[in-house]
Formats: C-alpha cells, structure tokens, sequence
C-alpha cells in the first residue's frame, strides 16, 4: 500500500511515518507539507490511503479531501481519507463527514489510536491484508499518558530454555542531569530524572508558557564536552503535585531524531551513565 501523510509540522509528520512503518513494513510512506503538494503528488502517483490534517496553508485538509472526491480515481468508495486535527468541534466532523471523509482521528494521538484507525480505514475497503502488519509489541501502551519507563523496564526477570534466571538488558536508568529544553521557542531548565535511547523524563517548574502532547522540543545534552541539540515530541505530561496549579511538570519526550550519528552520541551517553 501507498499511504500519503499531509501536515505542516514536520514532527507530527515524523511521528506518523514512524508509527506506520513500525507497525505496517510492508508499506510506503510519501509526505507532503499542505494541500497543494499533496494534490500534486496525488495527480502523478495513484496512492491508496490519506492521512491528513485539517489546518495547513495554501490548502486546507478538507479543501484536499473535498478534490480527491472529485475524481475518479479517488472516490469515497476507493481511497481510505483519514483527517487528523485538533478540529473536533460537532460543525468540523459534519463537514469532513459531509465531504466524504473516511474517518477521524483528533489531536493529540496515541500510536495505538492512530493504528486502529488505519486498520477501521483498510477494513472498510477491503485493504487490511495489503498494509502487512507486523507482530504487535506486547508491551503496547494504548495510551499516550500510559507510563512509558515502566513499559520499557517491564519484567524484572526472564527464564532461559536450561531454567537459569538471567537479567535483562537495562533500557532505562533513574539520572539526575541538569540540562535545557525548548518548547514552542520558550527555553526552560530542566533535570533530566529518566533517560533512555528513544525517551527522555524531565521535571521542569511551568509559566506561562506549558508544553502540550505533541509539541516539538529540543533538549540539550552533553557528554565528553559535545554538547548535542536533540529533537524529540511531547510524549506525556503529568504534574507533580495533586492540584491543577502545580508550578512542576513531569515531562515524558520521545525521540524524532534518526540521523547515525547522534544515534551514537545517544548510545555512548546511555552507556556512560
């Protein structure tokens, strides 16, 4: 299958193309920035599913939607249109409804949510053997507020086929690395008190300004005197303190980042501590 992600923020884009192709290898995964790019790509390459935002610039995601169902190809009965957005409001799901959407999936997301509505989508048109699943973690949160350290570190102990008992390898230390975090261009200090290789837990104390699930940040860490500008999205966020006005956050990051070498820097840091 061809599946084609429509979003202006790269790191929502990221997120989505990670989720499908760990969970769909078989697939293909093209992106484009807004509508417009989108509509070009569709015209020159017969895809077989959308997923889409709403709000972009120079074509919003309905506008898109509304032109796929122009055309031939792309019919309601033919291409599986799943529009993602913040937009849940009952006016907005009638008019996606109304245009020949498909399904909908609101923001913030969970990987798990999104993948159920990829496999409703393919179900619907009889797609669901062309996505070619891979096995299904059994460690699957179903929650993006679901504890991630405690997935990561689950099962203290594993037996070998001779019945000895051995440890497993550990995927995430308890640290306390006094660091800086960028959210929506506000810096923050922060301590960095959970560190994995995909993950990162920060405390930092909140203003005005409070990081949401899905936001892009940017963390800062060291290690041997380099200093690595690291991208991650808010995973999940939790106060510390039971009432609504706590000035200190929990916040859980998961990496974006895919380059080899900050794959390394990461690695040599994990094992360093």
């Amino acid at each position: 299958m061809k599946i084609l992600v429509v979003d202006d923020a790269s790191f929502t884009r990221d997120l989505i193309r990670r989720t499908v192709r760990k969970r769909f290898p078989a697939c293909t995964v093209e992106e484009a920035i807004n509508g417009r790019k989108a509509q070009q790509m569709l015209e020159k390459i017969q895809f077989d599913m959308v997923l889409c935002d709403w709000e972009m610039p120079e074509m919003t995601g309905v506008e898109l939607l509304q032109w796929c169902r122009e055309q031939p190809q792309y019919a309601k009965e033919t291409l599986p249109f799943v529009m993602i957005t913040s937009r849940g409001d009952k006016s907005h799901v009638v008019e996606a409804v109304k245009s020949g959407v498909t399904d909908y999936l609101g923001k913030p997301f969970s990987p798990d949510q999104l993948i159920q509505k990829i496999l409703s989508a393919a179900k619907k048109h009889g797609m669901e053997k062309a996505l070619g699943q891979a096995d299904k973690p059994a460690t699957s949160s179903g929650s993006i507020g679901a504890d991630s350290l405690s997935i990561l570190t689950a099962g203290a102990k594993r037996a070998t086929s001779r019945g000895a008992i051995i440890q497993p390898a550990v995927s995430s230390k308890d640290v306390k690395i006094p660091s800086m975090v960028r959210f929506a261009g506000k810096e923050f200090r922060c301590m960095v008190v959970h560190f994995a290789k995909q993950e990162a837990t920060l405390l930092i104390k909140s203003d005005e300004v409070i990081p949401t699930v899905l936001d892009q940040a940017v963390l800062d860490l060291s290690h041997e005197g380099q200093v690595n500008r690291l991208n991650y999205y808010v995973q999940a966020i939790a106060t510390t303190e039971k009432k609504p006005d706590s000035a200190f956050l929990t916040v859980t990051l998961a990496l974006i980042d895919q380059d080899t070498e900050k794959e390394a820097f990461i690695s040599a840091l994990f094992d360093s501590l």
